[in-house]
C-alpha cells in the first residue's frame, strides 16, 4: 500500500525554507569562512615583495663591479639606491587612492607585477645593445622599481584583513612585511656570488628579468581582490561598506583620514616610534663594514653580520606574530612590543660596548666574532619582532578606517627617516652607532604612553556573536516550521485519487 503521509508538502516546505535561508546567507553573510586561496594570495604578494626589494638593492652589493662595467662613479651607484625613498614619498598617496577603489588590491598587485617586469627589462637593454648610454636606462628602471615600493608596503595590513581570520592576521601581516626584507637579505648574499667579475653584472640582471616575469605571470593567472565571502567582520566592513558620496573626492577623503590619524595622540606616538625605529635601524645595518673595520673585521665578515641580523629579524617577526595571534595574547600587542624593544635595547647596548663609539676609542668589553655575531643577531631578532605588532596595533587603533591608511602613514615615516639618514650617515658611523641606541630607547618611552584600544577585535567579537545568534534563531525557526507542518498534516484524510487507488 502506498504511503499516504504528506511527504510532497514537507519537501516543498523544506525547499522553500532552504531557499529563504540561502538568500538570507547571501545577503547578510552570517557565516565567516576562510578560503584556502588565501595562502596563494599571500604567496604571490610575498613573492612580488621579495623581488621588489632585491631589485632595488641590485647595484649596492656589487658597487665596484657596477662602476667598472658601466664606467660610472660611486655617487651614481648611491643615487641608484637612493631613488627608493626619494620616489616612495610622493607615490604613497597615489597607492592609497588606488588601493581603496573597487578591486583595489588586485589593481595594485597587477600594477606592481607589470611594473617590476618593465623595470627589470629596461635595465637589461644596455647589455643587449652596448652602444647605448646605460645611465638613462638604469635610472628609469630604478625609478620605476622605487615607485613599486608603496605598492608593496602599504597593502600588507589590508591584505591580511581581507583574506585571513582574526586569529591569523598578525602572522599574515608579518609574512607580507618580512618577505620584502628577505628579498634585500638574499640580494646582499647572492649578488656578489653571481657577479664575481664586472662582466657578470648582466647575468644578475637577466636573473632579475626571469624572476619578474614569473611573479608577473603568477599574479595575472589568479589574484582576486577579495574572497567570495568575508572571513571576519572587519573584512566584511571593507568589502561590503556602502559607497559614500565623499568617495567621489578620493583625495579629500584620504587627507581627511590621514588628519584623523595624526590628531590621535596614541596613533601619532606609535607610528612615529615605528618609523624612527625601522628607519634608523635600516640605515645603521648598512654601516657594519665601517663600524667594524677599525676592529680588524673584514668586509666579508661585516656582510655576514648584516645577513645574520636581517635573518634574525625575519625569524623574530614570524615568531612574535605567531605569539600575537594566540588567543591569550591577542590583546597584549603593546606589552609584547615593549618587552621586545627592551630586549633589543639590552642587546644593542652589548654590541655598543664591544666597539668604538663617540665616547671611547677602545671597546669596554672584549669582542670576538662570536660576541659581535650574537649581539647583532639578537638585536635584529627583537627589533624584527616589533614590526608586525606595530602594524596591527595601528590598525586596531584607527578602526574602522581602512588598514591601508595606518600602514601608509607608518611606512611614510620610515622612508622620511631613512631618506634623512642617507645624507647624515656617510662618514658618521659613530654618530649612527649612538643614534640607533637612542632611538630604541625613545621608541620604548613613546610606546609606553600609547593607549591601545582593540576596537577592531571588539567589533569582530560583537558581530560574530550577533551572527551566531542570528544563525541559531534561523535554524530553530526552520526546525519549528517543519515540526508544525508535520503535526498539521498528521492523520490528514487521503485525497480522492489516493482513496480510489487504495480501493482498487
Amino acid at each position: 500500500m502506498p504511503n499516504d503521509s504528506p511527504v510532497p508538502s514537507v519537501l516543498l516546505l523544506n525547499v522553500a525554507n532552504k531557499t529563504d535561508r540561502d538568500d538570507h546567507t547571501r545577503n547578510n553573510h552570517p557565516v565567516y569562512r576562510l578560503y584556502p586561496q588565501r595562502f596563494w594570495i599571500l604567496f604571490v604578494f610575498s613573492f612580488l615583495a621579495f623581488n621588489q626589494c632585491m631589485f632595488w638593492l641590485t647595484f649596492s652589493p656589487i658597487a665596484t663591479s657596477t662602476e667598472h662595467y658601466y664606467h660610472i662613479v660611486e655617487a651614481t651607484v648611491d643615487l641608484l639606491l637612493n631613488w627608493g625613498p626619494i620616489i616612495f614619498i610622493p607615490c604613497l598617496p597615489l597607492t592609497y587612492l588606488l588601493l581603496n577603489k573597487e578591486n583595489g588590491l588586485r589593481k595594485c598587485v597587477i600594477l606592481l607585477a607589470i611594473s617590476l617586469f618593465v623595470a627589470t627589462s629596461i635595465r637589461i637593454i644596455p647589455s643587449i645593445i652596448p652602444s647605448l648610454n646605460p645611465l638613462p636606462f638604469l635610472h628609469i628602471g630604478q625609478i620605476i622599481n622605487a615607485a613599486c615600493g608603496p605598492l608593496v608596503m602599504a597593502p600588507v595590513s589590508q591584505l591580511s584583513c581581507l583574506w585571513f581570520g582574526s586569529n591569523e592576521r598578525t602572522r599574515a601581516t608579518s609574512v607580507a612585511i618580512l618577505a620584502n626584507n628577505f628579498g634585500g637579505t638574499v640580494g646582499f648574499l647572492i649578488s656578489p656570488f653571481i657577479v664575481s667579475k664586472p662582466d657578470h653584472v648582466q647575468y644578475l640582471l637577466y636573473l632579475h628579468v626571469i624572476l619578474a616575469f614569473i611573479s608577473c605571470l603568477l599574479a595575472l593567472i589568479y589574484f582576486p581582490s577579495v574572497p567570495p565571502t568575508p572571513p571576519s567582520p572587519a573584512a566584511e566592513l571593507l568589502i561590503y561598506h556602502p559607497a559614500k558620496a565623499e568617495q567621489e573626492h578620493s583625495l579629500k577623503l584620504y587627507l581627511s583620514s590621514v588628519w584623523q590619524c595624526l590628531i590621535s595622540p596614541s596613533f601619532l606616538l606609535l607610528s612615529l616610534a615605528g618609523g624612527i625605529l625601522s628607519g634608523t635601524f635600516g640605515a645603521w645595518t648598512g654601516l657594519f663594514d665601517t663600524i667594524l673595520s677599525p676592529m680588524n673585521y673584514s668586509e666579508s665578515q661585516a656582510g655576514w653580520f648584516g645577513f645574520a641580523t636581517n635573518i634574525a629579524g625575519i625569524i623574530g617577526g614570524l615568531l612574535m606574530s605567531t605569539v600575537g595571534d594566540l588567543k591569550s595574547f591577542q590583546r597584549s600587542l603593546k606589552l609584547l612590543a615593549v618587552l621586545s624593544l627592551i630586549c633589543c635595547f639590552i642587546c644593542c647596548l652589548w654590541f655598543q660596548l664591544c666597539v668604538r663609539t663617540m665616547f671611547y676609542e677602545q671597546p669596554i668589553l672584549k669582542s670576538s666574532v662570536t660576541t659581535i655575531g650574537i649581539s647583532l643577531a639578537l638585536t635584529g631578532l627583537f627589533q624584527g619582532a616589533t614590526t608586525p605588532l606595530i602594524y596591527e596595533c595601528l590598525a586596531e587603533l584607527m578602526f574602522p578606517l581602512p588598514e591601508s591608511v595606518s600602514a601608509s602613514i607608518l611606512v611614510q615615516w620610515i622612508n622620511v627617516v631613512a631618506l634623512v639618514l642617507l645624507f647624515v650617515a656617510p662618514g658618521r658611523y659613530k654618530l649612527m652607532n649612538l643614534l640607533v641606541l637612542c632611538m630604541i630607547f625613545l621608541a620604548i618611552i613613546m610606546i609606553l604612553f600609547v593607549k591601545v584600544k582593540y576596537t577592531r577585535k571588539d567589533e569582530d567579537e560583537r558581530k560574530k556573536s550577533e551572527k551566531q545568534a542570528l544563525e541559531q534563531i534561523t535554524t530553530n525557526t526552520f526546525n519549528t516550521s517543519i515540526i508544525n507542518n508535520q503535526q498539521q498534516n498528521y492523520g490528514t484524510i487521503p485525497s480522492t485519487a489516493q482513496t480510489n487507488f487504495i480501493n482498487s
